[in-house]
Order: C-alpha cells, then structure tokens, then sequence
C-alpha cells in the first residue's frame, strides 16, 4: 500500500455538485467502509460537513477518518426499510460485511426485506438511484455546515488574557457566553482529571467512574447551555473575533468522542430528568442503555 498523498485544504468551497458525489461514492463501494487514506476520493473527503467532523480540518488522515463517521452514521440514521438496508450492505456498515466482495454484497442487498431483484436489474436500476439518494444526504449535511465556523482549534487556544469587562458586556448575552465558556474549562480539567487516573497503574476504580459520570454531566450542561443560546441569539456563539459550534465547544475543551445527534438528545433529557441532580444523571444513563 503506497504511502497517501495528502490533499490540499480548500477551505470554504460550496458543496460539489450531486454527481460528483456520486462519483465519489461509487469509488467507496467497491471495498465499502472505512474508506482507506490511498483509496479516498478528494470529492468527499473535502466536504464541509466532514472538515466540521475532522479532529484537525488541515490533516488528511483526521478528514479521512471524519469522512468515515459521517457516512456511517448517515446510513444508520436510515433506518430499517429495505433501501436503508441495501445501503447498509452496500458499503459494509456492518463487521458482517466488512472485507466481503462487491458481487457479495449486492447479491445479499438486492433481496432485502420484500425485495426479490436479481442481481442485474439490482446493479443496474436499484443500486445507482440508492447511491444517489446517498449522495443527496452528504450534500444536504455539507449544506447545512456552517463555513464561517472555527470547529477544532489546537488545545493551547483555550489560554489567554482575561478579557476585560466593559459595559457593553452587560447583557444576556453574553453572561450566557460566560457560561458556556466556563462549563468549557471545566469540562476540560474533568478530562484532564480522567487521563491523569487512566495513567496511574493502581488508580481507583471508583474514582475513575465518578469522573467518567462527571464529564458527561458536564458535556450534557454543555449542550444544554448552548441549546439555549442558539434559541436566543442564533446560530454563532462569538468569542472575541472567533465564532464556534457545539462540535468546535466541546472538541476544544478536549472531547474526543463521536457524539450523535441523538445521543446528545439523550444527554439533555436525562439532565432535565436528574433535576440537577449529578447522581441522579449518571444513574439515567446507565438504566437507559
């Protein structure tokens, strides 16, 4: 396997047109899911909604290992109908369909559920309007990617000077900010917190799980603040002459988990459910799972 070429970062490009998504995601077919750094089309992996998803935006292999979570999570969010099933297959969402044959795959996806096709009229009529249909879910994500945000930046951005507080800072506004930004230091020494005991070799094994528990209470404060502050003043939570998301939030404070939007749904219905109670929170969780 030849070592892979790194693709520029183009930045803030509108989303490519349906067809060169298509294209792209017939060349990830062919083996399925991951998609490989030497086998990765430069179509997709320069999509806004995976820069958003990448760790680091400016590393290819960070985009590349994005660009596999967006498309796996956009097939399972599918569902179970028979073309949410026949996508599945396709590109080996499955470890039951990992390092299988294309031939393979087909075969299995054209008699999902009720369907009965054979393999012809499968890979000729069914298999390019689903990966089509594939195609229009990464444009429609990428269109919803804010360009203007700055997602992931490096940790030690999270120092500086205090800002001073003027009178224009007197409002709701941005004491909500404030908020934010606390929970997002705080959160940070928590995983801090949780690194440091992972690193001790007889480290309490309590201890551990409380600080587990504590940072996701902490992540669902989070995400319960910013929901707050997107339905009060919008989609941009500014700070200084930066503007941030919920990925680039809670990336920045060290996060480094796939956090689904319905697993960040769980997190705030459990948060509202625990009453402010932490306890509480962390024993939701673990009933609900």
């Amino acid at each position: 396997m030849g070592t892979p070429t790194p693709v520029a970062d183009k930045g803030d490009a509108a989303p490519p047109l349906i067809e060169e998504l298509t294209k792209g995601l017939k060349l990830v077919l062919r083996k399925g899911l991951p998609v490989t750094p030497d086998a990765t089309p430069d179509v997709l992996v320069q999509l806004r909604g995976v820069r958003a998803r990448a760790i680091d935006a400016a590393d290819f292999l960070s985009r590349v290992k994005a660009l596999n979570a967006v498309i796996q999570s956009l097939l399972l969010a599918l569902g179970d109908s028979e073309e949410a099933q026949a996508l599945q297959i396709l590109f080996a969402v499955r470890a039951a369909d990992r390092g299988t044959t294309l031939s393979a795959r087909r075969s299995r996806a054209s008699t999902v559920g009720e369907w009965h096709y054979d393999d012809t009229h499968f890979r000729r009529h069914v298999e390019p309007r689903l990966i089509r249909d594939l195609a229009w879910f990464l444009y429609e994500d990428s269109q919803n990617y804010k360009p203007r945000t700055k997602y992931a930046p490096e940790p030690m951005d999270i120092s500086g000077d205090t800002p001073s507080l003027t009178q224009a800072d007197i409002n709701e506004q941005e004491e909500l900010v404030s908020r934010i930004w606390a929970l997002v230091y705080e959160l940070r020494a928590e995983l801090i917190r949780i690194a440091r005991l992972e690193s001790i070799e007889n480290a309490s094994a309590s201890e551990l799980q409380d600080a587990r528990d504590s940072s996701l209470w902490l992540v669902a404060l989070l995400l319960s603040r910013i929901h707050d502050y997107l339905e009060r003043f919008g989609d941009r939570i500014l700070h200084g002459d930066a503007e941030f998301n919920v990925e680039g939030l809670i990336r920045l404070a060290g996060w480094r988990h796939e956090l689904t939007a319905e697993e960040a749904l769980r997190l705030r219905l459990n948060l509202a459910n625990a009453h402010g109670d932490p306890r509480a929170f962390a024993e939701g969780l673990r009933m609900g799972s």
